[in-house]
């Protein structure tokens, strides 16, 4: 008897241990940042950061899936938007005044950022500013790295 009940343990526990599968990885967690009231001069170089594959221009217009977070992702679009077209004001002086646009990231941050002491308002902490200098354009990007590791996910 001991016999038949040990024969048919073995097969039983290899069968449910089969589909065991490894306990998957702890997901890195993201630091998140305040954004109200709070100012940065933290503008990343945006062909850069989107040929390395991290980041994804942002969307346009605001994505929720509810009414709770689309009022919270309209003032995100909302601030970002503003801020992308004060910048473009402040690009279009700098080409005014010069007869060119700034060559490059560096002498957009040196020449436009820091010589007028902008600082423009913090985005959540997946998305940052990004400056296109053969666009001559701010933007939004987005590191959907860091929007699927957020709170709640």
């Amino acid at each position: 008897m001991r016999l038949l009940a040990s024969a048919f343990v073995l097969p039983l526990s290899l069968l449910l241990s089969a589909g065991c599968d490894e306990p998957a990885p702890a997901k890195k967690k993201v630091q998140t940042r305040e954004i109200l009231n709070q100012r940065t001069q933290d503008i990343r170089d945006a062909p850069k950061e989107i040929k390395s594959g991290a980041a994804v221009p942002a969307p346009k217009k605001p994505i929720a899936r509810d009414p709770i977070t689309l009022v919270g992702n309209t003032y995100v679009t909302a601030i970002g938007r503003t801020s992308i077209d004060n910048m473009k004001h402040a690009v279009d002086l700098f080409q005014a005044s010069e007869g060119r646009y700034p060559k490059d990231y560096n002498e957009f941050m040196e020449r436009i950022i820091k010589e007028n002491n902008i600082a423009l308002p913090k985005l959540p902490y997946y998305q940052e500013y990004a400056y296109d200098a053969a666009k001559h354009e701010l933007q939004v990007i987005e590191y959907p790295d860091k929007k699927d590791a957020g709170p709640g996910k």
